[in-house]
Parts: structure tokens; sequence; C-alpha cells
């Protein structure tokens, strides 16, 4: 019988896996917006992707640069918009931000989320 947060025995994602997985590439869209508002040394507060593991979100959560940093300052780490935590699986609550909530993904997940961090050297 399978636990969930375990994979089964034909190697497929576990639920936290997959969560890991989605968020990780909403967070790849931010990287790419991160980088362009640098570029253009934006200095208002920048509209992101919201990172929670819901498919077809497209809530939009405004940091500044600075504020996104500090987010990304641990691969773990990820923003949602205030109600969609509620569908992240295993996560500590970091905190209630102006506009979002900052998470932590622990366990399976955390090491996924890790594993595809487009600023991790492996």
């Amino acid at each position: 019988m399978r636990v969930d947060g375990e994979e089964n025995y034909f190697g497929m994602q576990s639920r936290e896996e997959r969560i890991a997985r989605n968020d990780s590439t909403f967070r790849d869209a931010n990287e790419k917006i991160a980088t362009a508002a640098a570029e253009y040394e934006l200095v208002e507060k920048v509209p992101f992707i919201c990172e929670c593991a819901t498919e077809s979100c497209t809530e939009i959560v405004r940091l500044s640069l600075a504020e996104y940093e500090e987010v990304r300052s641990a691969p773990t780490r990820f923003f949602v918009v205030p109600g969609h935590q509620a569908c992240e699986g295993v996560v500590s609550f970091l905190e209630d931000r102006e506009g979002y909530i900052v998470l932590e993904k622990e366990g399976r997940a955390g090491e996924v989320a890790t594993e595809l961090d487009p600023r991790s050297d492996s």
C-alpha cells in the first residue's frame, strides 16, 4: 500500500515531487522575469507568477527585486498568493507578508526543489 509522500513500486512521482516540480516550473519563469527586471533596472514592484502547486494558476504576486532575492536565498523557499498555501503538500509556513506568503518545502519536496533550482551548481 502506498503512503502519500512515497514513491510507488513503479518509480512514479510522489505527490510532493509533482508539487515541487510544478512549483519549480513557475520559479523558472520568475527567474526570467527577475533577470529582465534587473536588466531594465526596475525599482518598482515587479509582477511575478504565484509559485503554488496549481498548474493552471495565473495569479500575480508583486515583489521588489530585493524581496524576490530574499525569498530565493534558499532553494526550498517559494512565494504564493494568500490562500494558495493549502494545496502545497508538506511545507513550513514561514511568513505572511503584504500580498504574499513565503513557504519552505520539506522532505522529498525540498530535495526536488533544490535539485531543480536554476541557481544550483548541479
